[in-house]
């Protein structure tokens, strides 16, 4: 068995554990939905299905952080998951151009989206790729 076999087997069971853990929960996995989902959440802030990527919060590792209800709204609208998302082929220009994009989607106000920003730099933040390196990474896992 390769390594890689090995990994898809892993995280396989590792999906499986969770979804029996929340029977009542459907995932999605219609790449169209998902997207649709995404966009419902980052524009209205509205929740109308579960995602995998629900599942990878934390709430007590969140509860560390002083900015946890700030953070956590950021995440239950999709904002990390839209910004790897944007992230992803490109390079970081190491600023936080595509973070002010999406959160001007997400319809904040120029003060909201510095006072955004300063939270970012605060948890270390400071450009686009460190904001989901350092921050997101504040959220999710164990």
């Amino acid at each position: 068995m390769t390594l890689g076999h090995a990994k898809r087997t892993a995280n396989r069971d590792k999906r499986r554990e969770r979804e029996e853990l929340n029977p009542d929960n459907e995932v999605l996995k219609d790449k169209k939905l998902i997207k649709d989902e995404v966009k419902r959440r980052l524009v209205s802030g509205v929740q109308s299905t579960t995602l995998e990527y629900d599942s990878l919060f934390n709430y007590e590792k969140a509860s560390l952080n002083k900015n946890a209800d700030l953070l956590s709204l950021l995440f239950e609208r999709m904002f990390f998951y839209r910004l790897n998302e944007r992230l992803s082929g490109l390079a970081c220009d190491h600023t936080f151009r595509l973070s002010e994009q999406i959160l001007t989607q997400m319809q904040f106000n120029r003060g909201k989206i510095n006072e955004i920003l300063e939270v970012f730099k605060k948890n270390g933040g400071h450009c686009d790729c460190e904001v989901i390196y350092n921050v997101e990474s504040q959220l999710i896992g164990k």
